[in-house]
Formats: C-alpha cells, sequence, structure tokens
C-alpha cells in the first residue's frame, strides 16, 4: 500500500466516524475534511527530518455557508485537526507548527465552493483557478473547475471523478501554488502524462494536455 493509499484509508475511516451521525444529509463537512487532507498531501514537502507539512490551514466558505455550519464550528475545527493529526501520525508527516484548522468567511466566493490557505497567508488563497476540460477517456464530468488541491482517480470520493479502468483508484493530485496548477503522481499503475511525456510531479500551463491512463484533458485559466 503506497503513501496515497494509506492517507485514503485512514481519511475514509475517520471522516466516516466523525461526520456521519450528525451530519448525515450534509457531506459538505466530510468534503471539506477530505479537501483539507488532500491540501495537507499536496503541500508536505521532504526536509532533513522527514516529510513535513503546514500547522495551519485557514478554511473560507461562502456567507451562506458560513452562516449555516458556524454553529457547529468548535466540533468541526476540532474534528479537522483531529484527522489530520491522525493521517500525519499513520503516514509519517511531522507539522512545521502545532496543527490548528480555523472556520473562516471568505470575501468574493461563490455558494458551495472552498479555499484553504496555509500557513496563515490569506493572500495565498485562490481566486479564479484552472478548468480541466475532458478531451477523452471515461470521466464523469465534461470539465473540472481546479482551485486548490484535488485529487485524480476512480475513487467516487476524487475531486476530479475518472471511472476509466485504466485510471487508478487513487491516481494523482494537483494543486495551485504561487497561481500554478501543479500535478503530482501518485504512484498509478498507468502513469501521468503532460503532453505526452510521463511526470511525477509537473508545472502545468494554459494549453497543456494531461492523460491520466486513457482519460485526457485539457488545461485552461479561468
Amino acid at each position: 500500500m503506497n503513501f496515497f493509499e494509506r492517507v485514503e484509508e485512514a481519511c475514509a475511516a475517520f471522516v466516516e466516524r466523525a461526520f456521519a451521525n450528525m451530519f448525515p444529509s450534509d457531506l459538505e463537512p466530510a468534503q471539506i475534511a477530505r479537501k483539507l487532507v488532500a491540501t495537507m498531501e499536496a503541500r508536505t514537502k521532504q526536509a532533513s527530518e522527514g516529510a513535513v507539512a503546514p500547522g495551519r490551514y485557514d478554511v473560507y466558505v461562502h456567507a451562506d455557508d458560513y452562516e449555516r455550519l458556524q454553529a457547529h464550528r468548535a466540533y468541526l475545527e476540532a474534528e479537522w485537526t483531529a484527522l489530520l493529526t491522525d493521517v500525519a501520525e499513520r503516514v509519517g508527516i511531522v507539522f512545521q507548527t502545532p496543527p490548528r484548522i480555523e472556520l473562516l468567511e471568505g470575501d468574493g466566493m461563490v455558494a458551495g465552493a472552498v479555499e484553504i490557505a496555509t500557513g496563515g497567508d490569506q493572500s495565498a488563497r485562490v481566486h479564479g483557478g484552472f478548468t480541466l476540460r475532458v478531451l477523452g477517456g471515461v470521466a464523469s464530468e465534461p470539465q473540472f473547475r481546479v482551485s486548490g488541491a484535488a485529487r485524480v482517480g476512480r475513487s467516487p470520493e476524487s475531486d476530479v471523478h475518472l471511472p476509466d479502468p485504466s485510471v487508478s483508484r487513487n491516481h494523482a493530485l494537483f494543486d495551485v501554488q504561487d497561481g500554478a496548477l501543479v500535478v503530482h503522481d501518485a504512484g498509478s499503475t498507468n502513469g501521468t502524462y503532460v503532453n505526452e511525456e510521463r511526470v511525477d510531479t509537473a508545472v502545468l500551463k494554459p494549453g497543456d494536455v494531461v492523460a491520466f491512463g486513457k482519460a485526457m484533458m485539457r488545461v485552461e485559466q479561468t
């Protein structure tokens, strides 16, 4: 079981335990939980002391979503923090600072959107993002919008859901860093390709064609 598979296993078990009873018909807290884990994965760097992730995560949501969630804010922040701590311990990640998550009302957002800034830097919030337009293969949508960390794979929990048999369950990970879209292969069976060249990690630009197995999509700036 590789790093990404261990992360997904830990995340799935915790999300079900922490949110299934309290929010049986509202998946948003669980979706935010998965986005937090994906952000931690994407921002983890290798250092002399091992794999190191940011400790602070600011979760920005639309005013309407914030009003709906704020009654449970303390519970959600505590559970999200416990989730990151649990996943980090399982896969050997250490935090730069003690983990802290804060739910905040974001300006200039659309309802249902989530933006996560790490390290307490609000300027790191992504405005606009990128569109991935599907060119071939099996995909659950004709296009996907990415404005932060997003998982790619055959798993139904993937942000970029590609139910194609040539795509691994946890195939790759997108992230937006310093205004650029970055893709990381997650140890997939059939590889991740950018403009027909196999990559482990690559910084993408508008017009690039990314392939995951037989699924292909073009990067567009939005």
